[in-house]
């Protein structure tokens, strides 16, 4: 039998839908700031902020995960670090930490699957659907593709 596997996660909204990411890989959570706009970025890349003197590529996740570039509601700034690759992901807002386990994880989405490899499955927690976000692909897909 397989092993029960314990592990927290952020949730916060996006898309109009709960979506989370490993805790462990977010270092801070803040108020949309001002985002300075960078010249010939690809349309994921929303623009850079200063964050206590470190410039800090933001991404667009509805454009990342559906392509679309609504700006409305947008609130919060998570802020993920991947391999030593630090960058801001723009959400609606944060729902909060939760503890889950292996078993409320559904991997085998077949056909559902809209977000292909960038989602790792849905949490099933009572009756909350929740896309378990995939940031290494992620990370993969935003650092890969710019190499003209």
């Amino acid at each position: 039998m397989e092993e029960i596997r314990e592990f927290e996660v952020l949730v916060f909204k996006a898309l109009n839908q709960e979506m989370a990411i490993d805790v462990e890989m977010v270092e801070i959570v803040i108020d949309k700031t001002d985002i300075t706009p960078v010249p010939k970025a690809r349309k994921i890349i929303e623009g850079v902020i200063n964050l206590r003197g470190k410039i800090i590529p933001v991404i667009s996740l509805p454009t990342l995960l559906a392509g679309s570039d609504s700006k409305e509601n947008q609130k919060k700034i998570v802020i993920v670090k991947i391999e030593d690759v630090e960058f801001g992901l723009i959400v609606n807002e944060v729902v909060g930490v939760l503890r889950t386990n292996s078993s409320e994880l559904e991997t085998n989405l077949g056909k559902i699957n809209t977000y292909g490899k960038k989602a790792k499955g849905l949490i099933k927690k009572g009756t909350r659907l929740i896309v378990y976000l995939n940031l290494e692909e992620i990370l993969r897909e935003i650092t890969g593709s710019e190499v003209a």
